[in-house]
């Protein structure tokens, strides 16, 4: 076997398209990454600017949210009581989505607000894993003073 026989026969057509692809590729690679070089370059030399933002983004303190007190209406008031039986007769802590189904379930108007309304006014308050608790100390103190 001689010429292009030979080169068919031992698959050379499949490998010089092979090299020729892994070729090109590698072209294209370089071609971008020079073109793109620039803006590792300008990183590179103000990494102490970027160095110095990502450390004032990290070293924020969290500020405490001082308690604060609502100006409650009678309906918030009411639609708070309301959720505060529903809640003692759950679980303590409690999921969020089960206490508005719960809500839905015996009419309370508006559960998605109300539930919104009762963790602005830290009523409800997460555990931290995913669940809800009721704050007893924050109920006493601020709706029941009427």
């Amino acid at each position: 076997m001689k010429g292009l026989e030979a080169i068919s026969y031992y698959n050379g057509w499949n490998i010089s398209a092979t090299g020729i692809f892994i070729v090109f590729t590698a072209l294209c690679t370089l071609s971008f990454i020079i073109s793109q070089l620039h803006k590792g370059l300008m990183i590179w030399e103000k990494k102490e600017d970027y160095i110095k933002k990502a450390g004032k983004m990290f070293s924020r303190s969290k500020k405490t949210v001082p308690h604060r007190k609502i100006k409650a209406s009678e309906s918030f008031n009411e639609s708070a009581r309301q959720f505060h039986v529903l809640i003692q007769s759950m679980k303590d802590p409690f999921s969020l989505p089960k206490l508005i189904m719960l809500a839905k379930k015996i009419d309370l108007g508006h559960p998605h607000s109300t539930v919104n309304d009762l963790l602005s006014a830290k009523l409800i308050v997460p555990d931290g894993k995913g669940l809800y608790y009721w704050d007893h100390d924050v109920y006493t103190t601020i709706l029941e003073k009427e």
